[in-house]
């Protein structure tokens, strides 16, 4: 007989150890609110009066500058989702869920998650557009702080909560593997060959993406510059703006040149299951981190809509970002279909199913 899964909290399942996690989630409610209600940016046209970037008033403001897909995406990733996550991180800590139902939720929150940094990389590029120019200005405030804050405590909660999640649910079903070490590249050889050779592509395709020119201010009586995202970091360094600086490099560069190394070395090298098994888990949550595609579509965003502030010319550098973006979906859904196949052919029935028969 299988027996009846008890629905819990993760509260009661962790225990006392698990204090700090509601006083984390507050703190990241209160830095949701001041991030909504404080300043972001402020532009400033001449012969105009300054237009004032508040989170709150943003959708407002781009929605009557006709932004229309600008206003829908910062109303819907920067201020309904982050609100609405943190509602399920709350549940998926106090309320007595299944422990399959509760993973569900708290995937599909972790996937939508860094979708929120798209309005620090539009605020990013804006700076870049306005950066000494004679007749366009930008000045940054506190809020970008906030919700830089916010956001980034919200994708590490997220990351424990579901960590913790994950053990209660192996704990209730628990997998036994077979003990011999398993070469992830002879696996399957067909298909699994490709990816050492598209994570190195990945990586060059990055390299190169950090470098292309995909912008060029083309704009009577602006000075014509172009834009790369090594541009973008130097002029945030120019700036001292160091806290978008850090957010550019590690979401663009590092993170992601890790996350293809440690697939890269763990893919030729053979491991136990178990091995294998926190190489994916950790590779996953590097993956929540690596943000080009986001910055991807900032860069859209502000080539096609943000003309109204200042006119500019797609290069033939966005098509290196697209290309790096696409060989990073393609990377990840091969590796993750060779992966989850071994999974399966090593996993030995548990002692549940075992009964069963």
């Amino acid at each position: 007989m299988k027996s009846v899964t008890n629905k819990t909290s993760l509260r009661r399942w962790v225990g006392t150890k698990g204090w700090p996690i509601p006083i984390l989630l507050l703190i990241t409610l209160v830095l949701n609110i001041l991030a909504l209600t404080l300043p972001f940016l402020e532009i400033h046209e001449a012969l105009k009066k300054p237009i004032p970037y508040k989170l709150i008033h943003s959708v407002n403001l781009m929605w009557t500058a006709k932004l229309y897909l600008i206003a829908i995406l910062i109303l819907v990733f920067s201020i309904i989702f982050p609100f609405a996550k943190l509602i399920t991180l709350f549940f998926a800590w106090f309320m007595p869920w299944k422990s399959t139902s509760r993973l569900k939720y708290l995937h599909a929150i972790e996937l939508l998650g860094k979708w929120s940094f798209m309005d620090i990389f539009v605020v990013i590029l804006l700076i870049a557009l306005t950066y000494k120019q004679q007749w366009i200005s930008s000045t940054i405030h506190i809020g970008v702080y906030f919700f830089v804050g916010a956001i980034s405590l919200s994708m590490i909660l997220s990351e424990i909560i579901v960590t913790i999640a994950k053990r209660e649910a192996q704990s209730e079903h628990p997998k036994r593997y077979v003990p011999n070490y398993i070469w992830l590249i002879r696996e399957y050889f067909k298909v699994s060959w490709v990816v050492p050779v598209l994570a190195i592509l990945s990586g060059v395709a990055l390299v190169q993406a950090l470098h292309a020119n995909f912008l060029q201010i083309h704009q009577v009586f602006f000075v014509s510059r172009t834009y790369s995202i090594y541009n973008l970091g130097e002029m945030l360094t120019q700036l001292h703006l160091w806290v978008l600086l850090c957010v550019l490099v590690a979401t663009l560069g590092v993170i992601p040149l890790l996350r293809l190394a440690i697939l890269l070395i763990g893919w030729v090298t053979p491991m136990r299951m178990n091995g294998h098994n926190l190489m994916r888990t950790v590779i996953e949550s590097l993956s929540r981190w690596c943000m080009l595609d986001v910055f991807g579509l900032a860069l859209f965003l502000i080539a096609t809509e943000g003309k109204s502030l200042v006119k500019t010319e797609v290069l033939s550098g966005l098509y290196v970002v697209l290309v790096a973006i696409g060989l990073s979906y393609l990377l990840g859904a091969i590796a993750i279909a060779v992966f989850n196949s071994l999974t399966n052919r090593a996993t030995l029935l548990d002692e549940e199913s075992v009964d069963t028969q």
